[in-house]
């Protein structure tokens, strides 16, 4: 694990300044998640093995990559209400009488809330993937292996 775990973080971070510098580079964040999940998953196999600092990464890990599935749903979920209030808008079109024309007031909301949430999001994405940078994570990570195994040395008797 000591030798992979640095090396699937570097995979994640591969796609960083894509996702950084171009916010609607949807398909960039979403092979960013789809990289960062086994990356998660075999953290949370170590954080059977190291210690409390290695948990933490881990959990700095799993809040980025569901806020990377959040972003996902809603990248996913626009288009889509998109689609529904041009349909309705269709509907409207055919209607000569604007008393019984169907509100997209409703969906414009909905579609206007995705936006706000996702982009809120998307600035508390940025701010993680910044701290990790800034904090050396990747350094973090390696040290929380390594206090392991200066533990497991110093508490095993002289022979």
């Amino acid at each position: 694990m000591r030798n992979i775990l640095p090396v699937m973080y570097d995979d994640l971070m591969y796609y960083k300044e894509t996702v950084l510098t171009h916010p609607f580079a949807k398909n960039t964040l979403h092979r960013m998640r789809i990289t960062g999940k086994p990356f998660r998953y075999a953290l949370e196999i170590g954080e059977l093995i190291f210690g409390t600092e290695f948990a933490k990464c881990l959990e700095e890990v799993k809040n980025a990559v569901e806020l990377m599935g959040e972003i996902h749903d809603a990248d996913v979920m626009i288009p889509e209400m998109k689609k529904h209030l041009k349909e309705v808008r269709l509907v409207n079109s055919m209607i000569t009488s604007r008393k019984e024309h169907l509100s997209t007031k409703c969906i414009r909301d909905i579609i206007e809330d995705l936006r706000q949430k996702r982009n809120t999001m998307y600035s508390e994405l940025c701010i993680k993937l910044n701290e990790w940078d800034a904090k050396n994570f990747k350094e973090r990570l390696i040290n929380s292996m390594n206090n392991l195994q200066t533990e497991i040395t110093s508490k095993t008797p002289a022979s």
